[in-house]
């Protein structure tokens, strides 16, 4: 990946994904629980129904749980004085197997409450190992997969009393199918956590003399800058002392004899966490998401530093992840392999997705490369025509969306060489793809992508860019003018905040109340639509469809109607403008509370649109940066006047990681 300096190994893709959950744990010298409950509160963005937590308290394994947020948790706990220990577990629970309740919500416990365990995950075998269980007198509280955990644990443990708990861990984790990272507590043995993963994220945070284990690194940076991501299929045993790494079959095949599986290293370096505890808190902001509207500038910046090279005279894109030579290729970069494809294929969900149409333009544009763009959700349940020729790329922020790992898989089983573009550094597509672009936006808590929407583009303009220049589709001074142009984005943006933000929240005082709305753009603005109507939906909770002004006279001009907000992004360099101009006339004809999107400038709108934003104008291709950053402030601001809940909107959470 460019600009990091994380080694990261490429593994196998893993099946399912963990659950949109968050775990955290602790083991040290100090009380746990309110570390435990300051680390939910971080984890909260993630999505959730209920929470818990679990102290090893003096003797006894202790749990508080409840539905709701995590201020009730919060509350509960005040009235359980027994919570007092230096090691503990907690979960932030989104439910999928029974509802959200207080006997549903994690930590899960034996009946005798000797052994404790939080799990993010989907265990696909569930009810064949619960019957087995039960049939041999195990009692299930909880409608959960996670319950069954605990007690096929204690299973094995009684069958194999001798055993060490982390080869009984290891027994048990190989009986099951699906995803997971789980911890484990004991009540025999205080100075120990054990965790585990595949197929949802687990992070150990190495502190002095105490340690961490969490599903986000957020929620571990204000202990400690020093992590290690644990790999697919790693177990990590956690004392005061210290912590051992190891892999779940070497661990498990221990019992049967000395061989160890091959290629399962136990090596598995300290890196340095980039975030800072600043970059997750608010910072004098009300919400999350406009801090990290505002904080676009800096991102594009970092997004671009180190990779907009200007020389004496010219201009070079350096995109260190991809200009690395590939394994068995002899002097083959992945770059190469890029320009000299078959096929791009993009494979994305959500905001990534529009990201990625934006990228199949640009790449067609500059590059002269033939580009599809797939929701990996779909992707996934087809049988796509792979080739080894052909080039798969996977965007996400998180970089553990289920679908689009899961589309990965698909990739390299059909040989085709896969890039990454994620903005959380160690994640799950980092690893496994061959090379790839990290967006280096910083942490995004707001589940309503902003920031990383264009980080992602800024990533896919510069491969477009060097794709172009290597092709020699674009010369030379075409790709200093368009560096020219991308270096100055930033300072547009920031000089633009200002005044833009009052006018939009005059707009948005006119159209709060609003029931549906419409966004139209053409060319490479008809992502920018789609993504302004997905985030007025995503945090206000109002419809909103977003079309190609072309098609509007294909049915969704028959939603246009009085006061019907219709936004619509019209720019001069669009080879369609003079026909977005003419179907927004049309609009205004129909009594639509049209708002225009053009340059800086342009007049020709005056009279016709209700509000008109004017945007810098930049390049065709570039554009896009611009244009959504007011759709984004507009749908933060009519949030805002509704009422709603903009950092964690209903039924939604910030990394969807199952299917």
């Amino acid at each position: 990946f460019a600009s990091c300096p994380l080694q990261v190994e490429q593994l196998q893709a893993e099946p399912g994904g963990g659950a949109m959950c968050g775990i955290f744990a602790y083991i040290g010298s100090r009380e746990a629980l309110s570390l435990l409950i300051t680390a939910l509160k971080r984890l909260e963005y993630r999505g959730y129904d209920s929470a818990g937590v679990g102290i090893h308290a003096p003797e006894k394994l202790k749990v508080c749980k409840k539905v709701g947020k995590v201020v009730n948790l919060e509350e509960q706990s005040k009235s359980h004085p027994s919570l007092t220990g230096t090691s503990g577990i907690a979960h932030t629970r989104w439910a999928t197997h029974g509802k959200p309740s207080d006997v549903n919500s994690h930590p899960h416990t034996t009946s005798d409450k000797k052994i404790a365990v939080v799990h993010n995950g989907v265990i696909e075998n569930y009810a064949t190992l619960k019957r087995q269980l039960t049939s041999k007198g195990y009692v299930f509280v909880s409608e959960t997969d996670t319950e069954l955990l605990a007690h096929l644990v204690q299973d094995i443990k009684k069958q194999m009393p001798e055993v060490g708990w982390a080869q009984v861990v290891a027994l048990a984790l190989r009986l099951v199918e699906g995803a997971y990272g789980v911890v484990f507590m004991f009540e025999d043995e205080p100075d120990l956590l054990i965790g585990a993963r595949k197929g949802s994220p687990l992070i150990l945070g190495v502190g002095v003399g105490e340690y961490m284990l969490a599903s986000d690194a957020s929620a571990i940076i204000e202990h400690t800058q020093d992590v290690v991501y644990l790999r697919d299929g790693e177990l990590v045993e956690l004392k005061r002392s210290g912590y051992k790494i190891r892999h779940l079959e070497k661990v498990a095949k221990a019992l049967t004899g000395p061989q160890s599986p091959q290629g399962m290293p136990d090596d598995n370096p300290i890196v340095r966490l980039e975030m800072s505890l600043e970059q997750i808190e608010k910072g004098g902001y009300p919400h999350f998401m406009l801090k990290e509207i505002v904080d676009q500038p800096n991102a594009l910046r970092n997004a671009m530093r180190g990779r907009l090279a200007k020389g004496a005279n010219s201009w070079q894109i350096k995109l260190g992840g991809l200009e690395k030579v590939l394994e068995g290729s002899g002097t083959k970069s992945s770059l190469d392999s890029m320009a000299n494809a078959k096929r791009i294929i993009i494979a994305a969900c959500g905001t990534s997705a529009h990201s990625g149409l934006i990228a199949k333009y640009a790449m067609e544009s500059l590059a002269e490369l033939p580009v599809e763009v797939e929701y990996a959700s779909e992707f996934r349940y087809r049988r796509p025509l792979i080739f080894p020729e052909d080039v798969v790329i996977a965007i996400s922020q998180s970089g553990e969306t289920a679908d689009t790992l899961e589309a990965i898989k698909i990739a390299k089983e059909n040989k085709a060489l896969t890039i990454g573009i994620v903005n959380v550094v160690g994640s799950s597509i980092a690893r496994h793809t061959d090379a790839g672009v990290y967006l280096h936006a910083g942490p995004e808590i707001g589940v309503a992508s902003t920031k990383a929407f264009t980080g992602q583009v800024i990533a896919v303009l510069l491969v477009a860019l060097q794709l172009g220049f290597q092709r020699k589709v674009i010369s030379q001074e075409q790709l200093d003018s368009y560096c020219d142009a991308l270096e100055e984005i930033p300072d547009r943006i920031e000089k633009w905040l200002v005044p833009l933000d009052k006018q939009i929240r005059v707009i948005a005082k006119y159209f709060r109340l609003a029931s549906n709305a419409l966004f139209c753009g053409c060319g490479v603005m008809f992502p920018v639509a789609l993504e302004g109507a997905l985030k007025l939906k995503e945090i206000s909770y109002i419809h909103a469809e977003g079309v190609s002004a072309a098609e509007v006279k294909h049915a969704p001009q028959t939603l246009i109607r009085n006061f019907i907000p219709v936004v619509c992004v019209a720019m001069k360099s669009d080879p369609a403008y003079q026909s977005v101009k003419e179907h927004i006339s049309e609009f205004r004809q129909k009594d639509a509370a049209v708002i225009v999107l053009t340059d800086e400038g342009n007049d020709e709108f005056k009279g016709i649109a209700s509000f008109v934003i004017h945007c810098p104008s930049s390049k065709l291709e570039l554009e896009p940066l611009f244009a959504a950053v007011p759709l984004q402030l507009l749908a933060y601001y009519i949030a805002d006047m509704r009422g709603c809940s903009i950092d964690q909107p209903r039924n939604l959470a910030k990394s969807v990681t199952v299917e």
